[in-house]
Order: structure tokens, then sequence, then C-alpha cells
């Protein structure tokens, strides 16, 4: 019975340890699919100066399972800056890059760490 008190510690930490390790793959495998669907969106835009918020939806929409106000979405280039923001020709063959980052609160010890997608397309908008 006293070796199940020296052991039971070492258990429940090694328990607490394997979940906490299952809840950040979980998260850097939904951040990673929402930076795809993101950057997919972006690339597939009709009109340039108009995607970012098309944009971010997909990216919410895509990160199912993890806490939307946690994400931080980077965008580059935003719908302000060029080639994004000329009216005709659209930007074809240019690259549009997508970084996620996701703050995931571990149970044991109480820590944040930060989990990062990137993901970078090539922008495909028709010109009419």
């Amino acid at each position: 019975m006293v070796e199940f008190a020296f052991v039971l510690p070492i258990l429940l930490l090694l328990m607490v340890a394997i979940i906490d390790f299952g809840i950040i793959f979980y998260s850097q495998m939904a951040v990673s699919n929402a930076a795809w669907e993101g950057a997919r969106a972006g690339a597939t835009i009709i009109d340039p100066t108009q995607g970012d918020q098309e944009i971010i939806g997909a990216v919410q929409k895509a990160a199912y399972g993890i806490d939307p106000s946690r994400l931080t979405i980077d965008i580059d280039p935003t719908q302000d800056e060029s080639p994004r923001n000329l009216a005709f020709p659209a930007p074809r063959g240019e690259p549009l890059t997508l970084t996620i980052q996701y703050q995931v609160e571990l149970t044991f010890p109480q820590i944040t760490i930060p989990i990062t997608g990137q993901a970078v397309t090539r922008m495909e908008y028709q010109n009419p």
C-alpha cells in the first residue's frame, strides 16, 4: 500500500501530461488546417480589394474545436497592400501568406503555449 502512495502521484502526472500533449497535438492540426483553408479562400477571391473578411471567415469556419477568440490571423499582403489593392489587372501568381497563432492553455502546469500554422499559396484571381 505504501508503494502505491509513492507511485500514484507519478501516474497521475503522467496521465495529465498525456492529455495535455493530445490537446497540443489537436490544436496544431486544427490551426494548420485552418491556415490552409484560409489561404485557399484567399487565393480564389473574385474581388481582391474585399477579401480579408472572407479569409478570416474561412479560417474561423475551419478552426472547429478551438476557441476562435484566441486566434491571431496575419494576412500578407492585406487587401490594402499591393498587389491586392490594384483594381485591374487582378494579381495572378503572386504569393499570399496566411499565418495563424493560437494560444493553448495547459491544465498542469498552468501555462500558455503559442501554436503557429502558416500557409503560402499563389493568388489565382480571375480578370474580368
